[in-house]
């Protein structure tokens, strides 16, 4: 008899959502240049959960982990329910209206090919993103991000 981990994915996701925050991952593949319009990039957007520490000073060790950075556990489910995309590399992370950047290293914890849990490393300035009302939606764009209302 099989081990059910989507159970520990659900059980991941509640406990994240019951104590950690909302975020939204965007993730750019870039596009080729064609001319007259540039290059044009296609951006998808993840939404999820996740708690944000950070890094016992063990963990510091000046090549892959620094000083500032942050660690993201991440919920293996979307809001909706579904498996996330693995994030990459150069994500882009919305937490409480700061934009972080994912990188090395981002570990998948997926026993049996299921993931119950994405442990990430995170860096950036911390920039704070403004919102004028609570209807706003940040969109991540190549150069930075843009805010529309919905």
């Amino acid at each position: 008899m099989a081990f059910d981990y989507s159970k520990i994915a659900k059980t991941a996701n509640r406990l994240i959502g019951n104590f950690g925050q909302s975020l939204a991952i965007a993730h750019v593949v870039a596009g080729e240049y064609v001319p007259g319009t540039g290059i044009t990039n296609t951006i998808t957007y993840q939404y999820g959960s996740g708690t944000i520490a950070d890094w016992n000073i063990n963990q510091i060790d000046g090549t892959l982990i620094n000083v500032g950075d942050k660690r993201l556990l991440l919920s293996p489910l979307d809001t909706d329910g579904l498996t996330l995309t693995a994030p990459s590399l150069g994500d882009t992370v919305i937490v409480d209206d700061i934009l972080y950047t994912l990188i090395a290293p981002l570990k998948t914890i997926s026993p049996a090919d299921t993931p119950v849990l994405f442990d990430c490393n995170m860096s950036g300035i911390g920039e704070l993103v403004a919102r004028t009302t609570e209807a706003e939606d940040i969109r991540i764009t190549e150069s930075g991000y843009i805010r529309t209302t919905e």
